[in-house]
């Protein structure tokens, strides 16, 4: 079966609904029974909730699982953590466990310092730490983010977007197996169909919010305690630097490692359920 085919299955059994919080309108997927524990989703850099759609048909039938997309009417980090707030307010759900992959881990980070009342445990896949090293040496990283912004602004995007996809799948797939990397076209296809350049530069703009807040420290997650699980790709986009600033900020985490990609999360979704559900 496809991507596409999946994708279409799934939307069949678990259709989107709409909310607007503010004048920002989400799009999202709450399932499960309300009784049980429950699992938010925070996007990666694409800013695609369906990535995640494995893990509520998997999940959906133990636990409370929410996806939802970034709002692009929402510019910054900060108004999409007052956002959320008031979306989990709104959708009645008072504690859950988050997990975030990559630019979603960077905001799991920062909801949990803000609403720690609201936050049981924390799923960390291919990200970093938001310490004060980390956010030092990325700002450097993300000096040039105007000039690439204004560019996304004013050239020929659908030209660009290809570009940008032929390059996603040879950072991403490249050390995947032939089975892995027809999925990951796949997919990207998928994503590509629908991606419009204000969602680009929309989810492109909120790398640099993120690295504009205080750092975070230890004591910021102490309250967690061992409710924490860190899942790192042999071969990834974030340094071995910036997952160690990660693992010094949740010292008592549970670290597991994967031989795939960035796009670990994704393709070896059992194996992130099985370590999830041991969490949870």
């Amino acid at each position: 079966m496809s991507y596409k085919e999946e994708m279409a299955e799934f939307l069949e059994k678990f259709p989107y609904q709409k909310t607007t919080i503010g004048g920002a309108t989400y799009r999202y997927v709450l399932s499960g029974d309300e009784e049980k524990p429950c699992v938010v989703f925070l996007n990666g850099g694409m800013n695609c909730s369906e990535m995640w759609f494995k893990y509520v048909e998997k999940m959906s039938g133990e636990y409370r699982t929410l996806i939802f997309d970034y709002p692009q009417e929402l510019k910054t980090c900060d108004e999409n953590l007052k956002a959320l707030y008031a979306l989990l307010s709104r959708l009645e759900i008072g504690k859950a466990f988050f997990v975030g992959a990559s630019f979603g881990g960077l905001m799991a980070q920062m909801f949990a310092r803000e609403h720690p009342e609201m936050v049981t445990g924390l799923g960390l896949f291919s990200t970093a730490g938001l310490d004060e090293k980390m956010i030092k040496a990325s700002r450097k990283k993300y000096m040039a983010m105007p000039i690439l912004l204004w560019y996304m602004k004013h050239c020929n995007y659908e030209r660009l977007k290809g570009k940008l996809t032929k390059m996603s799948l040879k950072n991403y797939a490249s050390q995947e197996t032939a089975e892995n990397r027809t999925y990951l076209r796949e997919m990207f296809d998928y994503i590509s169909d629908g991606y419009t350049r204000e969602k680009d530069i929309h989810i492109t703009g909120l790398m640099p919010y993120a690295l504009k807040i205080e750092p975070c420290t230890r004591d910021d997650f102490a309250f967690l305690k061992d409710k924490v699980l860190l899942v790192f790709p042999e071969k990834d986009f974030f340094t071995p630097a910036e997952q160690e600033s990660l693992k010094n900020l949740f010292p008592d985490a549970k670290v597991e490692y994967v031989e795939n990609g960035h796009m670990g999360t994704v393709l070896e979704y059992d194996k992130y359920i099985r370590w999830l559900e041991e969490m949870i």
